[in-house]
C-alpha cells in the first residue's frame, strides 16, 4: 500500500534535490573564485579584500556558506543513517555533526560581517 510518507517530497526526492542544487552553486562560486585568480595579476591582500569587501560579494559568499552548510549536512546524515545502526548514538553525532555546521556559519558571519 501507498502512503503519503513515502510520496513526492517526503521520499528523499527533496533532499536529492537540495544536493545536487547546492553542489551546482558550490562548484560555480568555486569556479569563479578560481577564475578570479588566473585573472587578477597580482594576488595580494587589497585585491581578496576589495573583492570581499563588496556588499553582492558578500551576500553570494553567505548564500555558498548556507548551501555548503546543507549539502554538508544533508550527506553526513545519509552516511550517519548508512552506518551507524544504534538510534541514540546516530541521533548525537547528528546533532553534534549540526551544532558544529552552525557554529561554522556564525564563524563566518562574523569575519564577512565583522559583528
Amino acid at each position: 500500500m501507498i502512503t503519503l510518507s513515502n510520496i513526492g517530497w517526503q521520499s528523499g526526492l527533496r533532499d536529492w534535490f537540495l544536493q545536487r542544487f547546492t553542489g551546482i552553486y558550490i562548484g560555480l562560486y568555486c569556479l569563479f573564485i578560481l577564475y578570479y585568480f588566473f585573472i587578477t595579476n597580482e594576488l595580494s591582500y587589497i585585491n581578496l579584500s576589495l573583492l570581499f569587501s563588496s556588499f553582492l560579494f558578500k551576500i553570494i559568499t553567505i548564500v555558498f556558506v548556507f548551501s555548503l552548510t546543507l549539502h554538508s549536512s544533508l550527506g553526513l546524515g545519509i552516511i550517519l543513517n548508512d552506518y551507524i545502526k544504534k538510534a541514540y548514538l546516530r541521533i548525537i553525532l547528528d546533532c553534534f555533526v549540526n551544532i558544529m555546521l552552525l557554529s561554522y556559519i556564525f564563524c563566518i558571519m562574523q569575519i564577512l560581517w565583522g559583528f
